[in-house]
């Protein structure tokens, strides 16, 4: 049997067409499980945390995409229950991976990545969360984040010469053009202006005043207007961090602006987690004229499925025969 697997490999969340879960990996055998994904591959025992890892431009350079895929993997053979409950344990699933890098190092890492998960020949055995899985990559293909994302709203550029598309991820905000749906490729470019700097910029501020870190959720609450956490906390640390969003916001429209993006007369397309947290602060500065924003965050992953789609046929979403 093979399955067709998109996995949007983002710096701070991992993301299928279905789940979603952080991309901070931690091995020990003896951190509590409760509420968290474990896995367990060749021996070692690994748990999904909420923290920053760094950066990694070449995502092959070490196992930490490899592991965070296969929890991805196992996510989405989970979700098909009965079709798994009929292989017997000699049986493995054979998986095509639909993966993805940002326009700035697509063409650089693109064949790498690529290898990195293809060149693992043979059968991959490992647990998550208990379950045990059996799988054997056969094959990955590497689209261009962001790019892929705006194919799910390509009907609403149509008749536009011109579009920007800025990706707010956590670490960082990729930015590059379309003309009539091309991608301007000398346009792309990437600022270290994610929200994981405006976590920092806020708790820089916090310990500057002598007060204690902000918890990444409960900043990120506040930012959705979360009604637990607006109850919560005091209106002082609510000003604290909607003040640092509106002020983070302004620096990163004019920065983007100063890489020669016209904001006020083409059509804008924000996406990614940064741009869900940060839609009222974008539309209260009034930079870009002519937003439109991509809410759903796995739009990655999805438009890796319609350009495969395009150039294969058929839909991903279920196994079958191989």
């Amino acid at each position: 049997m093979k399955k067709t697997i998109s996995i949007d490999t983002g710096n701070k969340m991992m993301k299928t067409t279905r789940h979603m879960f952080h991309s901070g990996l931690v091995e020990s055998k003896y951190l509590p499980s409760i509420g968290g994904d474990v896995l367990n591959y060749e021996g070692k025992t690994y748990t999904v945390a909420d923290h920053n890892l760094p950066v990694l431009n070449d995502k092959s350079e070490n196992d930490r995409y490899f592991l965070l895929s296969l929890i991805a993997i196992g996510k989405e053979l989970s979700d098909e229950a009965e079709i798994m409950r009929q292989l017997t344990p000699h049986d493995h699933i054979k998986v095509e991976l639909l993966i993805g890098l940002p326009l700035l190092h697509h063409e650089t890492y693109k064949e790498r990545f690529a290898k990195y998960f293809s060149n693992r020949t043979g059968v991959i055995r490992f647990e998550l969360n208990g379950k045990s899985f059996a799988i054997r990559i056969i094959g990955a293909t590497v689209y261009p984040q962001a790019y892929a994302a705006a194919v799910t709203v390509f009907d609403k550029l149509k008749g536009s010469n011109i579009a920007n598309i800025v990706d707010i991820g956590g670490y960082t905000v990729d930015c590059l053009k379309l003309e009539k749906f091309r991608p301007i490729t000398t346009s792309c470019t990437s600022l270290y202006l994610g929200v994981n700097t405006l976590i920092q910029s806020i708790n820089d501020q916090m310990r500057g005043a002598g007060g204690n870190d902000i918890a990444n959720s409960v900043i990120e609450g506040i930012l959705r207007k979360d009604p637990a956490d607006l109850a919560e906390y005091s209106a002082k640390r609510i000003d604290t961090v909607t003040s640092a969003a509106a002020a983070h916001t302004e620096r990163m429209l004019a920065e983007i602006e100063q890489k020669n993006f016209d904001l006020e007369e083409d059509k804008t397309v924000f996406m990614g987690g940064g741009s869900v947290l940060l839609k009222e602060y974008i539309l209260q500065a009034e930079k870009a004229k002519k937003p439109i924003f991509i809410g759903d965050v796995h739009a990655n992953a999805i438009g890796y499925e319609k350009l495969y789609n395009k150039k294969h046929g058929g839909t991903n979403r279920q196994l079958h025969s191989a």
